[in-house]
């Protein structure tokens, strides 16, 4: 059975939850390409509403290359989460070895607040591991 592993942060009452898995029918070990699929849940647990602006990624991999991935909102969408509500989204990276990390954040704005400043929403630190290399 395989254990599925959830990581959490929050920062100013936004919880943000990933859980990645291995996605074995479009990898390429022969070829170094490792491709993992992560969940995202934000969830506000904040008295405000908020506007995701952007994300930036930190991508590891166990070789030591490291790529930084910068955008506008999140799977083509800058998401308003009011109190007490939840965003999903599901997305993919690709990796050159069989372990790695990712980690980042979101900016954010307070709902329809455009003067006031933005703050940074941290992305918890998750693995990216091949089921066979923790056997």
């Amino acid at each position: 059975m395989k254990r599925t592993r959830v990581y959490r942060a929050t920062t100013e009452g936004i919880r943000v939850h990933v859980r990645s898995k291995f996605e074995e029918e479009f990898s390429k070990p022969h070829e170094q390409k490792f491709i993992f699929s992560y969940r995202i849940t934000i969830e506000n647990r904040s008295h405000l509403g908020i506007k995701i602006l952007k994300r930036r990624w930190h991508i590891v991999d166990s070789l030591g290359r490291v790529r930084n991935i910068e955008g506008t909102g999140v799977v083509g969408v800058q998401p308003d989460l009011l109190p007490g509500r939840v965003f999903e989204y599901d997305s993919a990276c690709d990796i050159s070895s069989t372990l790695g990390t990712m980690s980042g954040i979101y900016e954010v704005t307070p709902h329809r607040r455009r003067d006031a400043p933005t703050f940074d929403v941290i992305i918890p630190t998750f693995q990216l591991e091949v089921p066979w290399v923790m056997s």
